[in-house]
């Protein structure tokens, strides 16, 4: 759940503000557009007066001609109305567009570069919700803000010339519902845009509860979980529910209020409109023409208190937005950060300590030298701090005190890119995405030629189960490879982590989940992946780590025992030793 304050209704309209900039040129030619397109249609109703009060009257050849001309002028202002209601439609679409595909693209980039801390503490679905609904919903913005205002408003300012024109005091009569439009559109709104905040917000829990419950729902339905699962989408679906129909009833009681002024105002004029037509005050045609326009007056009216809602509905979705802008992330470059060739791969860590925020420490004062081109196993029961110490190095997180080095540098002087080139991840559930085989692969390395592909499959023991399928490297894998087994998933991980050639690698217990013949091949994939190069084996099984250069034993966040298979075996009462107890009974008979 997003935790983060809320930026000020100003201060996140001035900000979408710099996103519509670029695209002011293509907002105007659609305003201008627009103001013709609205304006065209006010010629109909002055046609309606000449031809009651002055054609008419008259049947002659120049009656005739007059009239003739005029409806010849009129198809050909409508003519006009439809190329400026296409290019109206079209520059403001596009504006919009552009500037929702400028945001989102902002925000993803935002996010990518957020630290992990901060997805540990979201619902994957509540940030795709940011990025999908909410700037869905500001969208709106744009083409109801800009243009729509600005037509409305041109219209209303010449239809209220011409009624002036006509007959000031009607005029006046008309106007005079326009104070209650105001007055009902500035109470409301302020309510309308928290119950929209409430609903972003509503929606994007259920959100990330559906993202949630559909990734476990073997775990679901293995625990016969359902029905209570079912229970609680229940209960936020009506909770949803009840906000929406709040906020509904609020826009109902203003398109009411506004419907009855609407149908008041002419009410109003036709009443005073007659008593000046008995009174010879005014001509039949001009009353026509006033009705006519009347009913012009009040379209924009209405559409500027709907647009009242929208704008409520677009400001409550950017204020969201610009929360998730203004979470800074916690892992960030230092000014003047080196950009790092490849590494050699000596490590360093200085009395590192870590804990996550409001949490006790995980790693205290841990020292630990590792030379290039070493494998360093890292041993300890659960919460001992082995994966933490593995996510430290390529900064998913930042320690909280001391320094990790590569090659003597502080690897919070490097750049982020260039220190994660350094580091290839093969981990205890392999990471596939949707795609095909090939595509997975190039994550390793988006440039490499098909030869390196190959090669890198066949180092890894790969190519074998890749060929055998139907469209071998282009076959689909499913979302996170499901349409494949473990031990596939694992081949392609460690054949990605050869094509990346990267100087450092971590291991997350890469072989605890595979039955014996996919772990001998994996073994084996994995001792090859290992030569020349720094490595970090998190283990349970000890079995895997034997040839290790070292083994360092965590418990409680500090490392305990330190040194070779062979040696910790020999020590007796040790962690390590009390491990191997269990596991390898037979080869402690041996010694």
């Amino acid at each position: 759940m997003f935790r983060m304050s809320t930026p000020a209704p100003r201060r996140s309209l001035k900000r979408f503000l710099a996103f519509v900039r670029p695209y002011r040129g293509l907002l105007a030619g659609a305003i201008a557009f627009g103001v013709v397109r609205y304006l065209v249609p006010l010629a109909l109703p002055w046609s309606v007066k000449i031809v009651v009060d002055d054609l008419l009257p008259r049947s002659g050849a120049r009656a005739h001609a007059s009239l003739h001309l005029l409806m010849g002028g009129l198809c050909a202002l409508y003519g006009v109305y439809a190329v400026a209601s296409y290019w109206r439609s079209y520059l403001s679409g596009r504006a919009g567009h552009r500037v929702i595909f400028d945001l989102r693209q902002a925000l993803y980039r935002h996010v990518q570069r957020m630290s992990l801390s901060f997805f540990d503490r979201q619902k994957i679905g509540a940030v795709v919700s940011r990025m999908t609904t909410d700037i869905a919903s500001a969208q709106n913005f744009v083409g109801a803000a800009f243009v729509a205002t600005a037509m409305d408003l041109a219209l209303l300012a010449v239809i209220v010339v011409l009624l002036c024109a006509m007959n000031v005091t009607l005029a006046l009569v008309s106007l005079s519902v326009l104070p209650f439009y105001a007055a009902i559109s500035y109470h409301l709104q302020k309510g309308i845009r928290a119950k929209s905040r409430t609903i972003h917000h509503q929606l994007q829990e259920i959100s990330g509860e559906l993202h949630e419950q559909f990734a476990g729902i073997a775990t679901i339905q293995a625990f016969t979980q359902e029905a209570s699962e079912a229970r609680q989408f229940r209960a936020q679906s009506e909770a949803y529910f009840d906000t929406v129909m709040g906020s509904v009833r609020l826009q109902s009681i203003a398109l009411g209020s506004t419907g009855f002024l609407t149908a008041l105002g002419p009410i109003l004029v036709l009443w005073f409109g007659v008593t000046e037509v008995w009174s010879g005050r005014l001509t039949v045609g001009t009353l026509m023409a006033f009705y006519g326009y009347l009913g012009m007056l009040y379209q924009p009216i209405q559409r500027l208190t709907e647009l009242n809602l929208i704008l409520a509905n677009s400001l409550a979705a950017m204020d969201r937005i610009f929360e998730v802008f203004d979470t800074v992330p916690e892992v960030r470059e230092r000014p003047g950060a080196i950009a790092l060739g490849r590494a050699r791969g000596a490590l360093r860590f200085e009395d590192v300590t870590f804990q996550y925020t409001g949490r006790e420490p995980v790693l205290e004062r841990v020292n630990l030298t590792i030379p290039a081109g070493t494998t360093a196993a890292l041993v300890g029961p659960s919460g001992a701090g082995k994966s933490t110490l593995v996510r430290l190095l390529p900064r998913y997180y930042d320690v909280t005190g001391g320094r990790i080095t590569l090659d003597g540098v502080d690897i919070r002087d490097l750049t982020l890119a260039s220190l994660r080139d350094q580091v290839a991840l093969v981990s205890q559930e392999p990471i596939l995405f949707s795609g095909t085989i090939e595509e997975n692969l190039r994550y390793g390395k988006p440039d490499a030629s098909d030869a390196e592909l190959r090669a890198a499959a066949r180092a890894a023991f790969a190519e074998p189960f890749i060929e055998q399928l139907p469209q071998g490297y282009q076959t689909e894998i499913g979302e996170r490879g499901v349409r494949l087994s473990g031990g596939q998933k694992q081949r392609l991980a460690i054949a990605r982590a050869f094509l990346k050639d990267a100087p450092i690698l971590l291991l997350d217990e890469p072989t605890s989940a595979l039955d014996a013949e996919s772990e001998d091949l994996v073994k084996e994939a994995l001792n090859r992946l290992l030569e020349g190069r720094t490595a970090l084996i998190i283990a349970h099984r000890l079995s895997t780590i034997e040839h290790a250069d070292i083994v360092i034993v965590l418990d409680g966040g500090q490392i305990v025992e330190q040194g070779r298979h062979e040696e910790l075996l020999k020590e007796r009462g040790g962690l390590y030793r009390r491990y191997a107890e269990h596991q390898l009974a037979s080869l402690l008979t041996d010694t």
